[in-house]
């Protein structure tokens, strides 16, 4: 019976403390015997028992044979039928909730998530398999070699196929409008270069006028600097549920916070030296501004006193409640019940928001937290509180210094902490982008002339440093044209826009450049008697389609990038394709313009940056005008074979031919790299490389965290950081999470079930019914603490049998008396004549329980509780309260949490808090389980318009769908790289290849942010997205050179000669085998060879080192976010893209590329024959004519 009557009561709430009814009456009993000993103790002057009790719970015979027997009264279970109690105070009576799942488990196989141990797996399984397959490779050439038939091609492919020699191959019928289309791209950039360097004046004064016209929208600007603003969408429903609670109950506060913890974490923080001390500290907080005090400020739930959360509001602030003897047991006391030491604002502070620990004697840190207004609408307010926070960041400046002294560590943050520290970082990281401009201009000069400066007059002339300034201010120009013209159109931008998008633009920008140059420099070196404007012209045709193709999908992408709907990150990509297209066009035209200018100066020997200064020098091979004239025609005959090598005079224009810098990294290619690679028993073992590569990155795919940690986003040695990890350590109780309800009449009966709980007659599933069960499972749900529910506070307060709660001014009252036949006296009182409410302090004898003798009883059926017009009348009173003497006042608790008119209640939240969160998954999850938690109380009150929000839900939104939009963007921006590609490049299989290798680039670069601790978020999200645009421009150049590659197989140019080469091919004709498979295979095999050896120093020198040159500059900015989301993914990125462009992709092209033969067209080293691809030949007599013109 004993442990029955334990039982029935152990479970149930006491509402003022949201706590347990057996913290008071059994004191803290954990079972029935503790609980009938605190009973039975002797405590006459502390309300307990006026003489000591012992309870028996069993007899001995002595005590039988006296006639002594144990008490067996009938103990009714708390779910029993006609007892029942509710189920705050009964488990049993509480409903069955479905099955939540646990957000922080993971499916795992041992230690390795499932994920990764499948990929394993068949990793495994592959790698046997293509060692099996090695294998009998190695037998079947060992039996080939001893039977006499097997001829290694290894050391003879670099003999046989020659990158100077050419085939070209003329497509079939059905892909003739591809044909045109690109050779109309080509013709078309060879007319822009010819007309570009034909006049550049014009052309450099028009791109100037534009540009500087359009950079006049700076003047525009406007910077958005609101964290809600940067990153929520405003559709997004968070964002919706955040303005209607800001707009019914008001703004969240401004906090202001100080941690105080102990240097020695295993040392406590209390004693009476460091208590003494900070009640002395804290009374400084009043007056810390001499024009704003604390008090003008503050939120003050009865409008009478400051709501400071801190362990010395237990004693009002004031020391002399407490002394050096007894002040660990006060203070532990008022830990273990706070409703007994409520503070001045009447509101109980729970030990988890002060303490770090609930046992005093064992607490190493305290947290003091003060409540400003907010209300961001209010200039002069938001000033006012301003003023006051700086005041504060002083004075808490001065404790740091103070509680050195005291082996104390301090840790401070104010409402504007967190933007005057971003604000911090973004002043510092001018000096970044100044620094890798500055590096990227010394690069860039002398990469473009090919070779460091010396001593002698000639090296004066051939550095191109005004080339490379010019450059690198049309990449300049083109940031502020971009930001200029959005800025006119009105949309707004932000610090990571003013301080990426250099950075991106130049990484992007300078690339084309060298391209450009390294191009023109070629075509210089085999003809350098043609004019510089047709040799630009050829220049753009051979190098221009591709950077267009580079160009196209980087835009594309940023526009791609426009799908994450949130106004940073869509601003960014708008800004950013703006910047990438308004560069293309000018480096297309401005920089070309300045480029031929710029040879005009090389070959006329005037010195670079003083042109009017002239060194003499010998032209080893100046011409006739009239010898000239012919070999421009002779050109613009031969200009639409791409790529042709033009026998003649290969010395420079000035002196002794010297090496240009691609051309170094091309001779290492040819000679070395390309046959090594390349070669037949080379390239499986690469591409098993990559295989393997590939599923580790993929393995490595569960353990990308997400998030962004605000610790990552604050410049280095910022006082928030330790903070922030404060925060992390110590602090013992997560953030407040509300349940809002909407538009829900709550005057009605059936409304009122739906919400309550403290009564057996709420519905089974009414909403605080599902939040305490919610609360139980907390590990799963991550509900901290018991709901507090106003509306079971509101009706408790009703209850008759609480004295000192509501009561009438019995001079007030009318009765209605009605004797019945047993003389009980039934009261109804009138409420139209509104009695009136007695004073918190009013004596008793003066006063009368609102409910006393009320009919309908008050009771478990709810059948006497107030509706309509009533309930409004006994609320507007109980919102009035204040908590004492009646602990269930709703002033001070719920004032803030009911929007409400004289006659209706609007909207209401019910208040809890989520466990501690220390980590961004914390973060992640707690939102998730918020949305489940709606979901499900919706599922069973389908009427009720309920949504969840806390402080920081609109910042963690992005993450619940984050994972699907991060593949559906990537693949999205990979279907687009494969259709811009197959139709700008005319071959689908190039293109496929060309694709699947940005593919393998990505995988890795997951697999990459896994290993360097690259968050996924809405930051790296956009950079993913980029990178698909940069490895574009890592991997386009070799596709396109691959595409339109020429290799001579056969001696006999004829076409009568070819055709039957082709028909009859055998060892006759080459060394190769006879079989038409091999003969595909090495038409493949030549034209990776010669893609990889024309363009690989480009990719080397023109893209390679000068992304690293810029990007690495960013390792050593102040920003955490900048190193973490700009230099390791964009180094990893520029790492991973140039070994995938310069080894994998070259290997699957000469496996997997197109062939596109039909005809053949051969160079006998003396002249080309008349074919000259479709569009070839009229553009050739187009240019001819031009060139007869002219000249």
């Amino acid at each position: 019976m004993a442990e029955k009557f334990f039982d029935s009561c152990k479970n149930v709430k006491f509402s003022a403390t949201n706590g347990f009814a057996m913290d008071l009456i059994g004191g803290g009993a954990k079972n029935y015997s503790q609980f009938l000993k605190f009973l039975g103790d002797e405590k006459p002057l502390l309300g307990g028992s006026p003489y000591q009790i012992n309870f028996k719970y069993k007899l001995d015979e002595e005590q039988k044979s006296d006639g002594l027997i144990l008490r067996k009264d009938v103990m009714y279970n708390c779910d029993d039928e006609k007892y029942k109690c509710a189920c705050t105070d009964c488990e049993a009576s509480c409903p069955k909730l479905p099955h939540a799942k646990n957000l922080h488990k993971r499916c795992t196989v041992g230690i390795i998530p499932c994920f990764s141990f499948s990929v394993l797996t068949v990793l495994v399984c592959l790698i046997v398999l293509l060692g099996g397959y090695h294998v009998y490779l190695a037998k079947a050439n060992k039996f080939r070699q001893r039977s006499g038939s097997y001829h290694s091609h290894d050391d003879g492919d670099e003999e046989m196929i020659s990158p100077l020699v050419y085939v070209t191959v003329r497509k079939r019928v059905v892909r003739r409008f591809l044909d045109k289309l690109n050779s109309y791209i080509q013709n078309s950039f060879a007319k822009l270069g010819r007309f570009c360097s034909t006049f550049p004046g014009i052309v450099i004064g028009f791109s100037l006028i534009i540009s500087l016209a359009l950079s006049l929208g700076i003047f525009n600007l406007q910077l958005e600097t609101n964290p809600i603003n940067l990153w929520v969408s405003p559709n997004e429903p968070a964002y919706i549920n955040q303005q209607y609670f800001e707009k019914n109950f008001g703004e969240w506060f401004r906090v202001e916070q100080v941690i105080i913890s102990s240097k020695n974490a295993t040392e406590p923080i209390f004693n009476w030296q460091t208590i003494s001390w900070w009640f002395e500290q804290e009374l400084k907080l009043e007056n810390l501004n001499k024009v704003v005090s604390l008090s003008d400020i503050c939120f003050k739930p009865l409008d009478e006193t400051c709501a400071i959360e801190s362990f010395t509001q237990y004693f009002h602030g004031d020391i002399n409640e407490i002394n050096e003897q007894n002040w660990r047991t006060k203070l532990q006391d008022c830990a273990n019940a706070p409703v007994n030491c409520l503070p001045t604002f009447q509101q109980p502070l729970k030990p988890q928001l002060l303490f770090d620990n609930n046992d005093i004697s064992k607490a190493t840190a305290f947290t003091v937290t003060i409540l400003i207004n907010n209300n961001s609408t209010d200039t002069k307010m938001t000033r006012k509180s301003e003023a006051y926070e700086h005041s504060f960041q002083k004075w808490a400046q001065t404790l740091v210094e103070e509680g050195n002294k005291l082996n104390l560590n301090i840790a401070y943050s104010t409402e504007v902490s967190l933007t005057e520290e971003l604000n911090q970082s973004s002043n510092t990281d001018v000096r970044i982008i100044v620094i890798s401009y500055l590096a990227m201009f010394i690069y860039a000069s002398l990469a473009l002339g090919g070779k460091l400066p010396n001593a002698s007059k000639i090296s004066l002339v051939k550095t191109r440093f005004t080339l490379g300034l010019c450059g690198i201010i049309i990449i300049l120009l083109s940031v502020t044209a971009s930001v200029g013209l959005f800025s006119f159109i009105g949309l707004r931008s932000t610090l990571i826009i003013a301080e990426v998008i250099p950075f991106l633009v130049l990484a992007i920008g300078v690339d084309n450049i060298f391209l450009i140059v390294h191009e023109l420099h070629k075509i210089s070196e085999h003809e350098p008697d043609l004019d510089i404007p047709i040799r630009i012209a050829f220049a753009m045709r051979n190098i221009g389609p591709s950077c267009f193709i580079s160009a196209i999908l980087q835009i594309s992408m940023f526009l791609l990038a426009t799908a994450v709907d949130m106004p940073a990150v869509k601003n960014f990509a708008i800004y950013s394709a703006g910047a990438v297209a308004i560069n293309f066009i000018l480096q297309m035209t401005c920089f070309v313009s300045l480029l031929a200018l710029d040879q005009q100066r090389m070959e006329s020997n005037r010195v670079d940056c003083a042109p009017w200064i002239t060194i003499p020098a010998i032209r080893i091979h100046g011409g006739q005008d009239e010898a000239r004239g012919t070999r421009n025609r002779v050109a613009a005959e031969r200009i639409g074979q791409e790529e042709e090598q033009v026998d003649g005079d290969s010395e420079d224009f000035v002196g002794k031919t010297d090496k240009h810098l691609e051309y170094n990294f091309s001779g290492w290619i040819s000679d070395r790299y390309a046959p090594y690679i390349l070669g037949r028993t080379t390239r499986p073992k690469i591409l098993t490389f990559f295989i393997l590569w590939l599923g580790i990155s993929l393995s490595l795919f569960p353990g990308v965290q997400f998030g962004l940690d605000q610790r990552i986003a604050l410049p280095r040695g910022s006082y928030l950081i330790d903070y922030f990890n404060s925060i992390y350590d110590y602090f013992n109780t997560g953030p407040p999470v509300f349940f809002v309800v909407k538009d829900l009449d709550v005057r009605t009966r059936e409304h009122q079930k739906q919400l309550c709980g403290k009564f057996p007659a709420c519905n089974e599933f009414s909403l605080a019914n599902i939040l305490e069960q919610e609360f139980k499972r907390l590990k799963k749900s991550m509900i901290a603490e018991p709901t507090s529910n106003w509306l079971d506070d509101f009706f408790t307060w009703l209850n008759p049998d609480l004295d000192q709660c509501c009561r009438f001014k019995k001079s007030s009252l009318v009765f209605e008396m009605d004797l019945g036949t047993d003389n009980d006296i039934d009261i109804e009182i009138d409420t139209e004549k509104k009695p009136e409410f007695c004073t918190p302090n009013a004596p008793d004898r003066q006063c009368q329980t609102c409910y006393a003798g009320h009919v309908p009883a008050y009771g478990p059926s709810m059948e006497g509780l107030p509706q309509g017009k009533d309930f409004m009348f006994y609320f507007n009173q109980w919102i009035q309260e204040p908590s004492d003497p009646c602990p269930l006042g709703g002033k001070a608790p719920y004032s803030n949490s009911i929007s409400r008119t004289k006659d209706k209640i609007n909207a209401s939240y019910f208040r809890t808090s989520h466990t501690p969160l220390r980590s961004q998954d914390d973060f992640i999850a707690a939102y998730k389980h918020s949305i489940r938690i709606v979901d499900e109380v919706k599922k069973f009150i389908p009427s009720l318009d309920i949504f969840s929000w806390s402080p920081f839900y609109v910042y963690f939104v992005q993450y619940v769908n984050i994972v699907s939009l991060t593949f559906g963007l990537l693949t999205g921006a990979i279907a687009i790289i494969w259709a811009v590609c197959t139709v700008l490049l005319g071959s689908i299989r190039s293109s496929t290849v060309m694709t699947i290798t940005i593919a393998s680039i990505m995988i890795n670069m997951g697999g990459m942010m896994s290993l360097w601790g690259i968050s996924l978020n809405a930051v790296s999200l956009v950079n993913l997205v980029i990178c698909c645009g940069l490895a574009v421009e890592f991997t386009i150049h070799i596709t396109r050179a691959y595409t339109v590659s020429k290799v001579s197989l056969f001696q006999d140019e004829s076409e009568e000669a070819m055709y039957n080469n082709f028909i009859n091919y055998n060892s006759v004709n080459s060394s190769l085998s006879s079989s038409l498979q091999e003969l595909n295979s090495q038409l493949r095999y030549s034209k990776a060879f010669n893609a990889l050896v024309t363009v690989g120093g480009s990719i080397i020198g023109g893209i390679t080192i000068t992304k690293l040159i810029g990007i690495t500059i960013l390792a050593f900015t102040r920003s955490k976010i900048f190193e973490v989301y700009y230099f390791r993914m964009w180094f990893a990125l520029i790492v991973i893209a140039a070994v995938h462009s310069l080894v994998l992709l070259p290997i699957l092209l000469s496996y997997f590329g197109d062939l596109n033969k039909l005809n053949t067209i051969v160079y006998d080293g003396g002249q080309f024959s008349s074919g000259v691809g479709i569009g070839g030949e009229e553009f050739a007599r187009d240019f001819e004519s031009e060139s007869n013109t002219d000249l």
